[in-house]
C-alpha cells in the first residue's frame, strides 16, 4: 500500500497552480484556457483540469465565448475590499474635515422615516451639544435635517411631518411649514443658526451616491464671522464631494454583491 509522504508537495503545487490561473485572470482579464496556459506556463491538460475545478468552486466563471473571468467568490472578496476601503475613506474624510475646519462633524441619513446620525466626530472648538451616533435628530431644527427634508418626495415629507411635529428647541427654531420651505429653497447648502441648541450653528451639504438620503453636517460656534462661515461651507462642500464618491463605490459594490447571491 502506497503511503504519501508528509513532505509531498503535490497538493500544494495544485493549489499554487490554481492561484496562478486566478492571478492571471485578475491581471489580464478574461482569457481562454490556452491563453492561460501560455501566460502561466502550466501545460494545457492541467490548465483544463484546474479551471474546471475553479469554475465549480466559484473562483472563475466561464463566459459564453469560452474565456474565463473571475467568479462570484473572487468578485465578492473584491467588493468587500472596495466597501471597506470606502468606509475608511468616509471616516478619514470626516475626521480631516473636523480638524481642518475646526468643526464637529456628523453624517445623517433617513432611516425608516427618522433622520438618524450615523457618523459623529467632535472638535474641541465647538461647544458640546446633545448628539451621538444613532441619535434621531429633528429635521426642522438642524441643517442636516433640512437638507434631507428638502430632498424627500412629497409623500415622504408629509409622513415625516406627521410623525415629527415642529417642536421649538430654542426661540430660533423654525416651527412653521412656510418658513421651513423658504429656508430649504437653497439647493446648495442647508443652514441652522441656534435652532437646535443655543450658541451652535450648522451647515450641511447633500451626500450623493447611495440609495438613501444622506447629508454631511458641520457644527461650529455661532460667533463665527460671515467670512469664516463661507470658508467652512466651502470646505464642507469639497469634503461632501469626496465622501459622495466613496459612498457611490460602496453602494455599487453592495449592489453587485447582492446581485450575485
Amino acid at each position: 500500500m502506497h503511503t504519501e509522504s508528509v513532505a509531498s508537495p503535490t497538493l500544494i503545487q495544485s493549489l499554487q497552480r490554481g492561484m496562478r490561473l486566478v492571478e492571471a485572470v485578475t491581471r489580464w482579464g478574461p482569457l481562454t484556457a490556452r491563453e492561460l496556459s501560455n501566460r502561466t506556463g502550466i501545460v494545457l491538460p492541467t490548465t483544463y483540469h484546474l479551471v474546471r475545478t475553479l469554475v465549480h468552486e466559484g473562483y472563475l466563471r466561464r463566459l459564453a465565448d469560452g474565456r474565463y473571468s473571475l467568479g462570484y467568490q473572487m468578485a465578492s472578496v473584491n467588493q468587500l475590499e472596495f466597501r471597506a476601503r470606502s468606509l475608511r475613506l468616509i471616516r478619514e474624510g470626516i475626521a480631516a474635515l473636523a480638524a481642518e475646519a475646526r468643526v464637529t462633524v456628523s453624517i445623517g441619513e433617513l432611516c425608516d422615516g427618522d433622520i438618524v446620525v450615523t457618523q459623529f466626530v467632535t472638535h474641541a472648538s465647538t461647544p458640546r451639544f446633545e448628539c451621538w451616533r444613532g441619535m434621531t435628530i429633528p429635521g426642522h431644527a438642524t441643517a442636516v435635517g433640512k437638507d434631507i427634508l428638502r430632498r424627500m418626495s412629497t409623500p415622504q415629507r408629509a409622513a415625516y411631518v406627521a410623525k415629527h411635529p415642529f417642536e421649538a428647541r430654542t426661540t430660533h427654531t423654525v416651527t412653521t411649514a412656510a418658513r421651513l420651505e423658504h429656508e430649504m429653497a437653497d439647493n446648495e447648502v442647508a443652514r441652522s443658526d441656534q435652532e437646535f441648541a443655543y450658541g451652535i450653528s450648522c451647515v450641511a451639504v447633500s451626500l450623493i451616491g447611495g440609495e438613501r438620503l444622506m447629508a454631511l453636517g458641520a457644527a461650529f460656534p455661532s460667533s463665527r464671522t460671515p467670512r469664516v462661515r463661507e470658508q467652512t461651507e466651502a470646505t464642507v462642500s469639497q469634503t461632501a464631494a469626496r465622501i459622495s464618491d466613496a459612498i457611490g463605490i460602496a453602494s455599487a459594490s453592495a449592489a453587485d454583491t447582492g446581485s450575485r447571491k
